[in-house]
């Protein structure tokens, strides 16, 4: 027997909306104002490459990046309100040649700091950093027009960390993230989910 890793099909009700699409654009947007020192812009630029590298496990599909279409469209605020009126869904077909995007939206960000912290035993008197985020994930049909729409809500709440050492990134960003990251991959494991491991046996036995 030989194990491999094999594409995964999307969501059996999701295939009608994604079978006449070939490539595929991946923006984000957000009208959140900055929290402290947390760069919101620069997390939803993470998630949204995150975004791209995970539908690259659609079989046969070629993924365009945010970056390479802001550039194209560059003068352009890409908006919800532009990026879903018929003038800039007809230019995204027919000067990127897009069949459909993944749109992905930060509705709503609250950061609060308390007084305590969580820990295993319950709480600890030192500074914790409440957040709660809201995400909305929709892929549009550029030819159809149809729509789904996936939005997950979450929590998370840690201490303050002082990151004196210089590590990988800031704490509160990777906070963030990680609690962006439940409803990305909800959304991601309907419309491309990870490849799976299949095993094949093979007849060595002759005539």
């Amino acid at each position: 027997a030989v194990q491999f890793q094999a594409p995964a099909p999307p969501d059996r009700e999701l295939l009608p909306l994604i079978k006449d699409v070939g490539t595929i654009g991946v923006l984000s947007a957000t009208n959140i104002a900055p929290v402290q020192s947390l760069d919101i812009e620069k997390v939803m630029g993470r998630l949204t490459d995150a975004t791209a590298h995970a539908l690259r496990n659609l079989k046969d599909r070629t993924i365009l990046g945010q970056d390479e279409i802001r550039w194209h469209f560059r003068g352009v605020t890409l908006d919800s309100a532009t990026v879903f009126s018929d003038s800039l869904q007809a230019s995204l077909r027919t000067e990127l040649d897009l069949d459909g995007i993944v749109y992905i939206t930060l509705r709503s960000l609250n950061a609060q700091v308390t007084p305590v912290s969580p820990s295993p035993y319950g709480t600890v008197n030192s500074p914790g950093l409440n957040l709660s985020v809201e995400l909305e994930l929709l892929f549009v049909n550029l030819h159809s027009g149809k729509r789904w729409a996936q939005a997950g809500r979450r929590s998370s709440w840690k201490p303050v960390q002082t990151d004196v050492m210089g590590g990988r990134g800031d704490p509160t960003e990777r906070q963030m993230l990680s609690a962006l990251a439940s409803p990305l991959r909800q959304f991601l494991s309907r419309l491309a989910p990870p490849p799976r491991r299949q095993t094949r046996s093979f007849d060595t036995s002759g005539d």
